[in-house]
């Protein structure tokens, strides 16, 4: 083996090492610093719920961004109850109008086949942001989350709701037998509210003002017919639980609740 190689080797696993020994909180906050001072950082989530499936990518400014991805995903990133990785990763973008287009690809070249959504909206520098896509055909659009990305204190995590059913006009959510978001208008957030790390918690969503013990429109983690268990709150994160699809759909459709990591 040459001494170039060794060398390459070497600092491979060094930099291995430091991966390594980061705690979560550490790589969450490298993965940050590195946008560029002055980006606008932006996620998007697809939460429009055709009753076909698509297979669908992402396009900002008229440049594909995404792989191939289904309803509920968010990009970049993951969630709970959703497509893509488990992580907060947002995309640093130049400030200013941005065009977002989620389209069908064709299956032969992979370029788009044809649009379901095409828009503009304005992001801002040095801010964080969330772009829930919902609703179908015509009346898709985007709602816009500004992202606070601090961090609670130690020994909670720190959540919002926000409800993106578009026939449900206004909903609660409970957490387990606790209300923790009331009477939330469709395309609107509840106030930030912190749970204590290593409860267990499975969310429920309800009409609003309906009774607590009432048969919820959709829960997470299901009870059957997978009978999960329930969720265990982790420590010192930042996560958006939203309410998707439709309340009486089925199948692609059916109402959801799923959970968004934003640090």
């Amino acid at each position: 083996m040459s001494t170039k190689s060794i060398r390459f080797l070497l600092c491979m696993a060094s930099i291995a090492l430091v991966v390594i020994s980061c705690t979560r909180k550490d790589v969450a906050t490298l993965l940050e610093s590195q946008s560029p001072n002055g980006q606008a950082n932006v996620k998007i989530v697809h939460a429009s719920a055709y009753t076909t499936n698509y297979s669908v990518h992402l396009r900002v400014n008229g440049v594909r961004v995404s792989n191939n991805m289904t309803n509920a995903t968010p990009f970049p990133g993951g969630g709970l109850n959703t497509g893509g990785a488990s992580s907060p990763w947002y995309m640093a973008l130049t400030p200013g109008i941005t065009s977002i287009t989620l389209s069908v690809p064709s299956v032969v070249s992979g370029t788009d086949s044809f649009s379901l959504y095409t828009g503009s909206t304005y992001f801002g520098a040095d801010r964080y942001y969330t772009a829930f896509l919902t609703d179908t055909a015509a009346k898709t659009q985007l709602v816009i989350l500004n992202d606070d990305l601090k961090l609670p204190a130690n020994g909670f995590t720190r959540y919002r709701f926000v409800n993106l059913m578009p026939n449900q006009l206004s909903l609660d959510l409970y957490a387990g037998a606790n209300k923790v978001a009331s009477d939330i208008v469709y395309k609107t957030t509840s106030p930030d509210f912190l749970l204590a790390k290593n409860d267990t918690v499975r969310w429920y969503i309800r009409p609003a003002g309906s009774a607590p013990n009432s048969t919820p429109i959709a829960l997470y983690p299901l009870i059957a017919p997978t009978f999960a268990s329930p969720q265990t709150v982790p420590n010192q994160r930042v996560m958006t639980v939203f309410a998707r699809g439709y309340n009486g759909g089925t199948g692609n459709r059916a109402p959801n609740v799923s959970l968004l990591y934003n640090h």
